[in-house]
């Protein structure tokens, strides 16, 4: 799955019911209920393992395992890449950080990859994974697929003993299947197996509508990781992992300053003279935090640098004066090079309205700006477990 999520907002549920497709034979208000007042990321992840099913094989019949599989591979790159948090109640996370850590799978595995992975584990395959694993996704097999049905029948449900309510769901799912009524249930549950069987009118309905229903769920979950990463950057990019970027307008911003400074432009953590080209790209800040490309976030360096450097945070105690005085310098260089077009992120970061205006500011006054900007964004970094304090020294 690689589409990206629309942006999220606060919602109520008769608002958040009117932006799915509506259907004449469906309950879609059930639909849109399923993913009101949630406490972890389990429904949207197992919707979303749904739709996925649903695209790559076209079956009404989806094995559970298949399921929790996918689920697992969605989790992978925000949780084990972009460090992102899901909560303290909700075990995804932590689930797929210990499988990753019991596994020859990386940080940077692609989905495939994971889904196989623990496919084979929950099959059975894998007996390095088996028992923690299944341990690990024990709670979430046993309420997910049965609370995500619950507003189809919660008039039903009234009154029954939480013990009993997964019972009364089969049974309720199993009844309504094959009824005439408007209030069919998405799915219900394979007598005798560990699957379930998507109604045919739903499933017409998910292969219909499926790249809304994608974004209507991603939405959602997006609205709740913002609430669980308050102030971290780029929630909705690290969903997935990351697209291939294009650095050649920072290349070609870097290539004017190292061609047009009076002195030599040097790394600020090796303090290596760097060549007019040929030089690597850093992002102060890493790129698997920030997600952006922007211009006053990167810097030149020698390639054995940058890779020694990786995603880890500079310790700005021995950086940060450096790295504000580079760029004070190279906005120098390439605004008296007529480059202004390639100033516009730091325009932005300033907050000046011309050219002329960012020129004439005070050094102290961009690095003052410059440091708010970097400063906060480094502690909320260090804070989501990125490793802060790295110096080419140590």
């Amino acid at each position: 799955m690689t589409k990206k999520p629309l942006e999220a907002a606060e919602h109520s549920s008769p608002y958040v019911a009117s932006l799915l497709p509506l259907s004449t034979q469906l309950p879609i208000d059930k639909l849109a209920s399923s993913f009101s007042s949630v406490t972890n990321s389990y429904k949207f992840y197992w919707f979303l393992s749904i739709l996925e099913e649903v695209k790559l094989q076209g079956e009404p019949t989806l094995p559970v395992s298949s399921l929790l599989a996918r689920m697992l591979s969605l989790v992978w790159y925000p949780v084990n890449y972009f460090r992102l948090s899901f909560g303290k109640q909700d075990r995804l996370g932590a689930l797929v950080a210990s499988i990753r850590d019991a596994s020859e799978l990386t940080k940077a595995s692609c989905e495939q990859e994971v889904y196989v992975e623990c496919l084979a584990c929950l099959e059975g395959r894998s007996p390095s994974l088996q028992a923690s694993l299944r341990k690990g996704l024990g709670s979430i097999s046993r309420y997910v697929p049965y609370r995500f049905l619950r507003p189809w029948f919660a008039s039903s449900l009234r009154g029954v003993r939480d013990s009993a309510v997964h019972t009364k769901i089969v049974e309720l799912a199993d009844a309504s299947f094959s009824s005439e009524d408007v209030s069919v249930p998405l799915y219900r549950f394979v007598p005798g197996e560990s699957a379930i069987e998507i109604h045919p009118l739903w499933l017409a309905y998910l292969q219909q509508h499926l790249r809304v229903l994608q974004d209507f769920c991603l939405w959602n979950l997006v609205s709740y990781l913002n609430k669980k990463n308050p102030n971290t950057p780029g929630i909705v990019s690290k969903l997935f992992a990351p697209q291939t970027r294009d650095l050649k307008q920072a290349r070609t911003f870097w290539e004017t300053v190292c061609l047009h400074s009076r002195a030599p432009v040097t790394c600020i953590y090796s303090g290596v003279a760097l060549p007019a080209s040929g030089f690597s790209l850093d992002h102060f800040l890493p790129w698997s935090f920030v997600v952006h490309d922007l211009m006053w976030n990167l810097i030149p360096t020698p390639s054995s640098v940058n890779s020694a450097k990786g995603n880890r945070l500079p310790c700005l105690q021995s950086y940060l004066n450096d790295f504000c005085q580079q760029q004070y310098q190279a906005v120098q260089v390439v605004g008296q090079q007529g480059k202004g077009r390639q100033l516009e992120d730091h325009l932005l970061l300033v907050g000046a309205s011309s050219v002329s205006d960012l020129l004439n500011m005070p050094y102290e006054s961009f690095a003052s700006i410059l440091q708010r900007t970097v400063s906060p964004q480094w502690q909320i970094a260090e804070n989501m477990g990125f490793e802060g304090g790295w110096s080419l020294a140590s």
